[in-house]
């Protein structure tokens, strides 16, 4: 227990030593994961205990239908209880983050081939994806104080991340870069420096490289959120 806060520590201060204690340790990535997945589901018993539930079912109805007809609405409307709403975003993001760690896993599987010397496969890389998601955990604490502090009981999820982008462009979720924006924050940056660093201890790739390998997922969000917005 001692070593995985001390762990937590060195993702701050000292991230490269901390993936070689990892690395050299052989350290098991079952903390991070719980620890993502607890803090995750702190975070949104906190929100659904706060917010008011049949607004946030019109604002999801609204958001997610925005050109529809008022039927079309309505009918989403009748489908989209408070419960399934709940459902939806507790579970429904944890299978989300662990559909991320396959595909970055698949990801750096595949590229990291650039080092013949490399023998990291699959269930390495999905593991590691773990550690590299460490700043999750303080995202969430952070919103979980906003929800507490906050007076509003009709706040949108998203508004909540404090520190993404979008607090700065201001975008509506009509607006294609939206989900972009509003989801990429400070604690995404920290994930891409972790990303860096870590390579640069499991591999012996040159670091323009690592660089450009760093750089490739965030060019394919920017994509992919340009493209369906």
């Amino acid at each position: 227990m001692k070593l995985q806060l001390s762990l937590l520590q060195d993702m701050v201060t000292r991230p490269k030593y901390a993936f070689t204690q990892i690395a050299s340790q052989n350290l098991s990535s079952w903390p991070a994961f719980i620890l993502i997945i607890l803090t995750m589901q702190l975070f949104y018993a906190l929100y659904f205990n706060q917010v008011d539930m049949p607004w946030l079912v019109d604002y999801t109805v609204n958001t997610s239908l925005g050109q529809a007809t008022p039927a079309e609405k309505q009918q989403l409307s009748q489908r989209l209880t408070e419960e399934t709403i709940r459902l939806s975003a507790s579970i429904g993001s944890v299978l989300m983050l662990v559909f991320y760690g396959l595909i970055t896993s698949v990801y750096l599987n595949v590229i990291t081939k650039l080092d013949e010397q490399n023998t990291d496969g699959f269930k390495d890389w999905f593991g590691f994806y773990w550690w590299v998601q460490i700043p999750a955990v303080f995202q969430l604490l952070l919103s979980s104080i906003v929800v507490l502090v906050t007076d509003s009981s009709q706040t949108p999820l998203m508004d909540l991340q404090i520190t993404s982008i979008n607090q700065i462009l201001g975008l509506t979720p009509e607006d294609k870069f939206y989900s972009f924006a509003a989801s990429f924050d400070l604690f995404s940056l920290w994930s891409i420096v972790l990303l860096f660093y870590g390579l640069s201890v499991r591999t012996q790739l040159k670091t323009s490289t690592i660089t450009n390998i760093c750089i490739i997922p965030f060019i394919f969000m920017l994509a992919f959120s340009l493209v369906f917005g």
